[in-house]
């Protein structure tokens, strides 16, 4: 059986190439378009754990999370911070005292909520360490006027039940010096 042969025109092959390249970048896009973070459905339940300690580290945490980052109630720093906290924010001095002052030039002092305000997607607690994930917006830069939704991770460590220590995902910035995230953490 004799097999047919041609032969395709250099035209057709481009073609064949860029529709290939198009399928590609179609699979690719596809594949890093977002599925935005969504909160738990019930914080409190993010709270519960088998081990005692580690229940009180996160409700330590939660508590906190209300009265002074989103209450601004700084006056009450003492009941969660040591003294000596160390603060691996770049925009925040390390020690209580330079949290507290922070805190009062970034927020007013407002009702404590009885949950965190922000969508929380996590809490967790593993030894002294207490970990809280929130939906964060922040401007698209791709689509000016508007926001995407990403993550904000905040590491709690513990020591004699109270915050020792702090790490998060914030960037240095003049901007943050200045910025209370209770009114511009909104979609």
């Amino acid at each position: 059986m004799k097999r047919a042969s041609f032969t395709l025109h250099p035209a057709a092959l481009v073609l064949a190439a860029v529709l290939g390249l198009a399928a590609v970048l179609a699979v690719h896009t596809a594949a890093r378009a977002q599925v935005p973070p969504t909160a738990a459905p019930d914080q409190m339940a993010l709270l519960k754990s088998n081990d005692p300690r580690l229940a009180a580290n996160k409700k330590l945490v939660f508590d906190m999370y209300r009265v002074i980052i989103q209450g601004g109630h700084t006056e009450r720093a003492p009941e969660y911070f040591t003294p000596d906290y160390i603060q691996h924010n770049p925009n925040v001095a390390t020690g209580r005292d330079a949290m507290v002052a922070y805190m009062k030039a970034t927020r007013p002092v407002r009702p404590i909520p009885p949950r965190i305000t922000f969508p929380v997607i996590t809490i967790m607690a593993e030894g002294d360490l207490v970990l809280v994930a929130t939906v964060s917006y922040a401007p698209d830069p791709e689509n000016p006027g508007k926001k995407y939704a990403g993550t904000h991770f905040d590491l709690f460590r513990i020591e004699n039940g109270k915050i020792a220590e702090h790490w998060d995902s914030v960037p240095k910035s003049r901007a943050a010096l200045h910025t209370d995230p209770n009114v511009t953490n909104r979609p």
